[in-house]
């Protein structure tokens, strides 16, 4: 009897949800955080990031740079999208060996210096920047966090149906990640990687430097596994996509910008270059 009354009460639940998501959608997503929103968790998370981490000084050349770069691509956003999705954007730097980058919802980018440090020139933090930046103006969190919430109710919705146990709930949350979230997230590192390549040609940059950055990605990761059991497409297939779009454009880039030597550590010195500013 008590399991009984259990699987009708998760069936009321179940049945409200349904009914009141189904009057919402006529308007809108009712699972899709709002721009504001996304901006205030944004801030938050950023906060967090930054009581956390150790985040490099405003006066450190790679911060400049960063900022510098990230200001150029942002004052390239039409001003209509601006007006209806005001994220703000901020460009900071964590001291850290980990090769890596991420955009947080509503504008924060944060680099670690593990990356920053492996990149040869300015096309390629770009090439990085574009694609990060378009996870925040493409509102991919908000989008997965919708398209998750409204898997996992559809998830409990058919499983109470058939009165499964909680075991069956389990197993049923794993296949959705593998077989649900993780597709759909490849599916928006793949729309960052074009729209990114789209911006950094737009700024005047070559995109060979994204093809250099995944390339070297591929280099450093770590028995990343199989492709369609990550969340990120393979970088192999990354590089032969955006090198593709170079040939298919017929354009002639630019030539790669050299990065500015107080950027990359290295300062000039009685005209020797030095590293951290030793002789």
């Amino acid at each position: 009897m008590a399991a009984a009354r259990h699987v009708k009460c998760r069936m009321r639940v179940v049945t409200t949800l349904l009914l009141v998501g189904t009057a919402a959608l006529a308007l809108a997503d009712p699972f899709r955080p709002s721009i504001s929103d996304q901006i205030k968790l944004g801030k938050e998370a950023a906060e967090q990031v930054r009581k956390k981490e150790k985040v490099l000084p405003d006066t450190d050349g790679r911060v400049k740079e960063l900022r510098r770069l990230g200001k150029m691509l942002v004052d390239l956003i039409p001003a209509k999208e601006k007006k209806d999705r005001p994220f703000v954007y901020s460009f900071d730097v964590v001291e850290s060996k980990e090769v890596n980058a991420f955009a947080l919802p509503g504008g924060p980018i944060f680099f670690y210096t593990g990356l920053l440090d492996k990149l040869k020139n300015e096309d390629e933090v770009v090439g990085i920047l574009g694609h990060e930046m378009t996870h925040i103006r493409n509102q991919h969190w908000a989008s997965a966090y919708a398209d998750n919430m409204k898997r996992q109710l559809g998830i409990v919705a058919i499983l109470t149906i058939v009165k499964a146990n909680n075991d069956i709930f389990n197993m049923a949350g794993a296949a959705d990640t593998v077989f649900g979230s993780l597709p759909y997230s490849r599916k928006h590192e793949s729309e960052a990687d074009t729209v990114g390549f789209d911006l950094m040609v737009q700024a005047g940059y070559n995109p060979q430097g994204m093809a250099d950055v995944f390339t070297m990605l591929g280099k450093v990761s770590k028995g990343g596994g199989p492709e369609f059991l990550n969340t990120h497409p393979d970088s192999a297939n990354r590089v032969k996509a955006i090198e593709k779009r170079i040939k298919d454009s017929g354009k002639t880039f630019p030539p790669e910008r050299p990065r500015k030597p107080e950027a990359t550590g290295v300062t000039w010195k009685k005209g020797w270059a030095t590293l951290g500013g030793k002789g």
